[in-house]
């Protein structure tokens, strides 16, 4: 097992329960645009200098100590002016990152202070002769404790809002029913939630009911209809149209993918 020293690229040919694919440092950082995301799981973080990224059609500016994370095949594109990233790559975790961020595209975060000094520790592990077991454990040790740490960052306000979602997804709420339930105005609301999550309210609840209802196509036998209703959408046919564009499929055709 080696990191590549030109590429950062972990040399591997076993698919374990998780593992990484990169882990480097780049200094001027060269422009990237992927519309159609990456093929891995990519947490990325600015060390100096700043720069612009565009992800999943949110733009957003990240200075020395912020960071993103992102699913793989999500949009993105970035650029800066002597801008110096590290990232991590990797593949094999959804179970991991449906625990930690549900069904979120991707998150922001402030760098964790011990993150530099983990990401050295790991980079100088798979230079040496580590096995494929080992590295798949220290990665997976690696990136829970960057979930944990970034958790613990959230605005109590944040997670309210989250549980206010979470709570009444199923109902026609409003953007002034979500400013009502954490004391703010809608138009202070949507700055507020947009600065600390990197979106808006109003698209975490359309991702929310969208779960909510792959979970029931998978493990009810309820007719398109009644999770339509179930999950808070104002007509089957408004459900099949957001459900189309969120996951390329059809309700119906999802359901027949997962039985077939």
């Amino acid at each position: 097992m080696r990191v590549n020293k030109v590429t950062g690229s972990v040399e591997s040919s076993a698919e374990l329960p998780f593992v990484i694919k990169t882990i480097r440092r780049k200094w001027n950082q060269e422009p990237v645009n992927r519309p159609n995301g990456f093929s891995c799981h990519q947490l990325i973080w600015v060390e100096n200098g700043c720069g612009v990224f565009t992800v999943d059609g949110t733009t957003v500016t990240l200075s020395k100590g912020k960071g993103v994370f992102m699913r793989a095949g999500v949009p993105h594109r970035y650029s800066g002016d002597e801008l110096l990233t590290s990232w991590c790559t990797f593949t094999c975790a959804d179970t991991l990152l449906e625990y930690v961020i549900g069904d979120s595209r991707y998150i922001l975060f402030d760098v964790p202070d011990f993150l530099g000094r983990e990401t050295d520790a790991v980079v100088a592990f798979a230079s040496g002769p580590s096995s494929y077991l080992s590295l798949s454990a220290v990665g997976y040790t690696y990136v829970v404790n960057f979930f944990e740490a970034v958790s613990k960052q959230s605005d109590p306000a944040v997670a309210q809002i989250k549980e206010y979602l979470e709570r009444h997804y199923s109902e026609q709420i409003t953007l002034d029913d979500v400013a009502e339930s954490v004391g703010m105005n809608r138009f202070v609301l949507c700055r507020f939630y947009r600065k600390h999550c990197g979106g808006s309210v109003m698209d975490e609840l359309k991702r929310l009911r969208i779960s909510k209802a792959k979970r029931m196509l998978k493990f009810t036998a309820d007719s398109i209809e009644e999770i339509a209703v179930s999950c808070g959408f104002v007509s089957p046919s408004y459900f099949s149209k957001v459900f189309r564009e969120e996951c390329r499929v059809t309700p119906s055709g999802y359901r027949k993918m997962l039985k077939g």
